[in-house]
């Protein structure tokens, strides 16, 4: 989940849009639990090795201007956290405005990011998201979801003409981050509404997932065709789905791809692992009470078994300290934030697959009502520090001193 996502189907019209509100509340929480043992009471030992903490930070996002404070962000994220891998959310519908024209301010913008992350010693992660007017099928424009009007969003497919643009977008971005970014990320949650809508159509029960093969074959072999050995990062799925025309679970999405031979068009497949909300156990490694349409921590196996071969990275994860619709309404105490975020690295650590764990995000982006905020945060909006920030700073650094050891 993107604390912006599409947000005005949520205080439109509250009976035509349960559906939607509870969809995306379910499908991006934080809680968990895995195979064996979670944990007791206390906290179990820091993870050294194995799996590299990330952050999400809202704050460097490039298409707004940045100054001095995306500076001071980027110094705590990297040497006071010790976060190993940034991830940075390129919006697409952004940076290339027009066919072949792009933002000379945006991308400035993400080369000082991408430069100073670099000299900071951490790997960045490049997200590509949200669909062009100018590359939209309008086609889809005259159905929107509940409370949305008619007319151009960023979630509608793209037009397969534009497929082609795609792939030049991301071989540009693999050509001018050579030797600076890790890996390229194709799309945010594609198998969620408000990243891709619609999920199914009357004669195409797939849909989401077969628009998205040809999203990653174009992607794929942009990157690949730059030669600059950067990894392809695919699937970014979010955690429920309930297979209808505003989700499609885990399984069912990563099952498609699995299928129809989308393995040898990435390196490394990406979940977001969130526990629903509402769920019975909230604890990192709970079975989620629907696993046959959920994959959190607790039956990542279910998504591990489709592409055995494959590294995987968790490129989202997180526990809001306060209720918001968006997380299911439910919260957790500051404390138990901090003592959640320790168990998810030390339960992911389980997984031989799995290599990164991405925490979002590091400031709390409070809303108006209060509800409409995302709360994971690793400070409060002021500012004031949580437990969980002296948390991830510990297994950052414990991560650190690990690899330097090596």
């Amino acid at each position: 989940m993107q604390a912006n996502a599409p947000r005005s189907a949520l205080r439109v019209a509250p009976v035509a849009c349960l559906a939607v509100v509870v969809l995306l509340g379910l499908a991006i929480m934080a809680c968990g639990k895995v195979p064996g043992p979670a944990g007791g009471p206390s906290d179990p030992p820091l993870p050294t090795a194995g799996v590299a903490p990330g952050l999400l930070d809202t704050r460097l996002n490039p298409s707004e201007p940045g100054g001095d404070h995306t500076r001071a962000a980027i110094r705590e994220d990297t040497q006071q956290l010790h976060a190993a891998w940034m991830r940075i959310d390129v919006l697409w519908s952004g940076v290339e405005p027009a066919p072949g024209r792009y933002d000379r301010a945006q991308l400035a913008r993400l080369d000082r990011f991408v430069s100073e992350i670099h000299a900071a010693g951490a790997n960045v992660l490049l997200t590509v998201r949200d669909v062009p007017q100018w590359a939209s099928d309008s086609s889809y424009w005259s159905h929107p979801p509940a409370g949305f009007s008619p007319g151009y969003e960023p979630f509608y497919p793209m037009t397969p003409a534009a497929l082609p643009r795609l792939g030049d977008f991301a071989a540009m971005l693999a050509r001018r981050y050579a030797g600076k970014v890790q890996a390229l990320e194709c799309w945010n949650e594609p198998n969620l509404w408000a990243f891709f809508y619609p999920q199914r159509t009357t004669g195409d029960p797939d849909f989401a997932a077969h628009t998205y093969l040809h999203m990653l074959q174009a992607f794929s072999a942009g990157v690949r065709r730059a030669g600059t050995g950067m990894q392809v990062v695919a699937g970014s799925t979010a955690a429920f789905g309930t297979n209808d025309k505003l989700g499609t679970s885990p399984q069912r999405f990563a099952g498609y791809l699995a299928q129809h031979g989308a393995a040898s068009l990435f390196d490394v497949y990406s979940h977001h692992a969130y526990t629903p909300g509402g769920s019975v156990n909230r604890a990192p490694g709970a079975i989620p009470d629907r696993p046959a349409i959920t994959v959190t921590l607790g039956n990542l196996g279910t998504l591990l078994r489709l592409f055995p071969a494959k590294p995987f990275y968790i490129t989202e994860y997180g526990y809001n300290t306060q209720p918001s619709v968006y997380f299911g309404w439910f919260a957790v105490s500051e404390a138990k934030q901090a003592s959640y975020l320790r168990r998810a690295f030390a339960i992911a650590a389980r997984y031989p697959q799995i290599r990164l764990l991405i925490w979002y995000l590091v400031v709390d982006e409070p809303g108006a009502p209060a509800d409409d905020g995302v709360y994971t945060g690793l400070r409060r909006s002021n500012g004031a520090r949580k437990p969980s920030w002296q948390a991830f700073a510990r297994v950052g650094n414990a991560y650190a001193r690990a690899q330097a050891r090596k």
